[in-house]
């Protein structure tokens, strides 16, 4: 029965690097930073797992309470994982035990191992790249709107006098986002917005006076639950006789069909919220 068993054991590309991996480590005598059976599988579980259901919930959920919840079980799960396959529990040592002796005789190459390695490593970087950017074209312009929050600065200048006013987070718009933008009549002249942003409850953005005209058009548990999604976009209108900019800020809601302006507001930096 233990032969018809054995026998009938299938393999598959994970045994293989699985025992890529131990060969590896046998040949480099137990060298540090070199590939083991474990890390070859925790890599294959990482590309092939963890990293489609880790993008796929962050498009969906990111900015919410959950995803932050959802993130600390992940990387508690990614340590449980890890600590089970070390002992046995995932990839039972039955099993490790029959991989090698099923490809014992076969010729180890290291250069066949680390090019298995790299290329699974590229894989992993290129996924985390890849997968956003098709759910935001399977999804369409909203969620390539929402995913437009880059907390990195377009000009210190400008910026900084914004964040000290009305707590602006500065945002680089993305380029779909800034040709809806650019629809707007209204605001076309005055080319790029100094900052552009999501208004979100989380990040403390409707404790300040200074959008509190948004209440006007949507409750608080709207903004907070993604049902009602406002863009928020600052310009440099222009300057007062004592060289004090005047600012015009612009208020979106997110549709189907696009960006909707909703409110506007002039407002000098000199003025207080």
């Amino acid at each position: 029965m233990r032969g018809q068993s054995a026998k009938e054991r299938k393999y598959y590309f994970f045994d293989y690097l699985f025992w890529l991996g131990e060969m590896a480590w046998w040949h480099y005598k137990g060298e540090p930073n070199r590939p083991k059976g474990e890390s070859m599988l925790m890599l294959c579980i990482m590309i092939f797992i963890y990293e489609p259901i880790f993008f796929t919930t962050a498009h969906f959920l990111y900015g919410s309470p959950v995803f932050e919840w959802f993130t600390v079980a992940m990387i508690a799960g990614s340590v449980a994982i890890l600590h089970c396959i070390w002992r046995g529990w995932i990839y039972p040592f039955s099993r490790r035990k029959a991989v090698m002796q099923h490809y014992e005789g076969r010729r180890f190459s290291p250069s066949r191992c680390y090019f298995f390695v790299f290329s699974l490593g590229f894989l992993l970087i290129a996924e985390a790249y890849l997968l956003p950017s098709t759910l935001m074209r399977i999804s369409g312009n909203k969620a390539e709107i929402e995913k437009t929050q880059v907390e990195v600065p377009q000009r210190w200048k400008d910026y900084l006098p914004l964040h000290f006013k009305v707590g602006a987070r500065q945002e680089i718009p993305h380029e779909i986002l800034q040709r809806l933008i650019n629809q707007d009549g209204r605001t076309v002249r005055y080319g790029q917005p100094v900052y552009i942003m999501q208004v979100r409850t989380t990040k403390g953005d409707m404790s300040r006076e200074f959008r509190a005209r948004l209440l006007n058009h949507a409750t608080i548990d709207e903004i907070q639950d993604g049902r009602r999604t406002f863009v928020e976009c600052t310009w440099v209108k222009g300057y007062t006789t004592d060289s004090i900019r005047v600012l015009l800020t612009g208020w979106y809601e997110v549709g189907n069909a696009g960006l909707c302006p909703v409110d506007s507001l002039e407002w000098t930096e000199d003025m207080e919220f």
